[in-house]
């Protein structure tokens, strides 16, 4: 009998254990939309997407869940990495020319002179086509003035210009400014290519520096490695 009830007695225990909480789970802990810090078993569904932990019974944060992001967020992110990929790509690009650059600078020219040379060479091909540009457009402003002259004398006859006439007008009207054009680009073209050779000489002489640094640093390493 007395066996019977202590069975039954730790039957009872054990039950009571089972279905007690269990003193040593986690908490949960989180923040509402208010700012104010919650504390419970489970974390409500309306907070399950934003920032929550579980801390232990000292206080000790085990585990912490970040924030999901919003469908704006991981888009704006998304933006982001390749905004950033394309000024990655960019810069390279930029790496690459300059060195093709320092290398087209090095092998092509031996002193700033010939730079200077190969400069001078550019800037008369386009001072010639230039002064060609100029020719033309002085002799198709005079054209267009004569033509212009030729239609007034008839239409104060009280005669209607041919057709030909104002067919010419348009045509010789749309080649100046064709030719102003062309002028503008040209020179546009020329201060080009001076901001151009200048920035080239520049960088010449540090490249130049370089070279000649490396090479006095070549022989002091010769002459350490074979003394006399």
């Amino acid at each position: 009998m007395q066996h019977n009830f202590k069975l039954l007695l730790s039957s009872i225990v054990l039950a009571n254990l089972l279905l007690a909480p269990n003193a040593h789970a986690a908490m949960k802990k989180w923040v509402d939309e208010f700012g104010q810090v919650h504390y419970g078993e489970h974390v409500p569904f309306q907070y399950l997407r934003g920032e929550h932990s579980e801390i232990n019974e000292q206080g000790i944060t085990i585990h912490r869940s970040k924030k999901m992001k919003t469908e704006e967020e991981y888009n704006a992110e998304a933006l982001q990495r390749r905004i950033q990929i394309i000024a990655d790509k960019k810069r390279q690009l930029e790496e690459r020319r300059a060195a093709l650059r320092d290398r087209v600078l090095i092998d092509t020219f031996t002193t700033e002179k010939d730079l200077m040379i190969a400069r001078d060479a550019r800037l008369d091909s386009v001072d010639s086509q230039i002064s060609l540009a100029k020719t033309l457009i002085k002799n198709d402003e005079k054209k267009l003035n004569d033509v212009k002259i030729r239609i007034k004398e008839i239409e104060k006859s009280g005669r209607k210009a041919p057709d030909n006439l104002y067919k010419e007008v348009s045509s010789v009207s749309k080649q100046l400014e064709t030719n102003r054009s062309f002028t503008e680009d040209k020179k546009n073209e020329r201060a080009y290519i001076i901001e151009s050779f200048d920035a080239d000489v520049k960088r010449f002489r540090v490249l130049m520096k370089a070279k000649k640094a490396a090479k006095l640093k070549h022989q002091e390493e010769t002459l350490e490695a074979y003394p006399e």
